[in-house]
């Protein structure tokens, strides 16, 4: 089913197209750091009940559900494959054989990979159920020349602390990458990275910052918006063959295929349509005259909830980065191992 932006009032819609964003971005980074099964599962169901808030919690889950079984074969495949060298072994799952040994390492890490690819995925739909399509696209449309707001110096303080704390494992295990800073005293070490980090972060935020070209902005939002439109025209489409009488699910194989033409003329050519109006639209309002020089009656500004959600996610971000540093990233498999050991 296509996810389509769905109106509201929640917390989630009144948040900033580039606040979604990032979250988007930001749950997506968490997902690889945070290892724990728990933690993750914390995360989803916090995303979840966000987003339960925003869209109605049938539609959510009608999108959701098709998924499911797609992350249990992903986590099945962590849990069969995942066997290093001192995990502790559970059973094969081949009675009488030594076939596919199953571990606890292998059942902990499965149980964290369904739940992050959950997360990112929720994380998406969260996004497009909450965002028009044309904030979507004017977020990442470039705008010409602009002045270094206080959101992007946060933004850029945000990616730099990232960058420092996962430069800290290297520097403490010596790595080659970082061999030269041994000589110096270790608070030179600690002000050359942060001064680094920094300057790598701005260099990020500038390019990303920077945006598309307006054109492929509206592409992008074209189709953002096109995609709903779509899938509810196709299924009028099929309603209108069913209500002639029209089997449009035949058990026979080349009758299928016959089904499937008859569907798609149709479909492709009210698509070929809509899109001859949308070009005769966009020329007719002069978009393709001095497109560099255009101006923009939508400026989008950081509220508080905007920085509150965005020191939430980087909370989590750098909890999780500070766990595995020191050692306890994956309690949950720790905590197993000590009981049954």
């Amino acid at each position: 089913m296509a996810i389509e932006y769905q109106k509201g009032t929640s917390q989630l819609h009144r948040l900033d197209a580039r606040t979604k964003l990032l979250m988007f971005v930001g749950f997506t980074v968490a997902a690889v750091v945070i290892v724990d099964p728990i933690l993750m599962a914390i995360i989803f169901l916090s995303l979840y009940w966000l987003g339960t808030q925003a869209v109605d919690r049938q539609l959510l889950n009608q999108n959701l559900k098709v998924l499911v079984m797609v992350f249990l074969t992903f986590s099945l495949f962590q849990i069969l494959f995942f066997t290093p060298k001192d995990s502790h072994f559970l059973f094969y799952l081949i009675p009488f054989t030594e076939h596919i040994p199953v571990t606890v390492q292998g059942l902990v890490r499965g149980m964290a990979v369904f739940f992050r690819f959950f997360s990112v995925v929720l994380s998406v739909h969260l996004m497009l159920y909450s965002t028009p399509p044309v904030e979507l696209a004017l977020t990442i449309t470039e705008r010409g020349e602009r002045k270094f707001s206080r959101g992007e110096l946060l933004v850029t303080a945000a990616i730099g602390l990232v960058i420092f704390i996962s430069a800290l494992p290297s520097l403490a295990n010596g790595s080659n990458s970082i061999k030269f800073l041994s000589s110096l005293s270790p608070i030179s070490q600690n002000l050359i990275i942060v001064v680094g980090s920094l300057i790598v972060a701005f260099l990020i935020q500038k390019i990303v910052g920077r945006g598309l070209p307006p054109e492929m902005g509206v592409a992008l939002m074209l189709g953002f918006s096109t995609v709903g439109i779509l899938t509810k025209q196709t299924q009028k489409i099929t309603d209108a063959q069913k209500a002639r009488g029209y089997d449009v699910a035949p058990k026979n194989v080349f009758q299928r295929v016959k089904v499937l033409t008859a569907l798609l003329i149709p479909i492709f050519l009210a698509t070929m349509e809509r899109s001859q109006d949308i070009s005769v639209a966009i020329l007719s309002r002069g978009f393709d005259y001095n497109i560099s020089k255009r101006t923009f009656r939508r400026e989008f500004k950081f509220k508080r909830n905007d920085y509150l959600f965005m020191s939430v996610m980087l909370t989590i971000i750098i909890g999780g980065m500070l766990m595995n540093y020191f050692g306890v990233g994956n309690f949950t498999e720790q905590a197993i191992l000590k009981l049954i050991g």
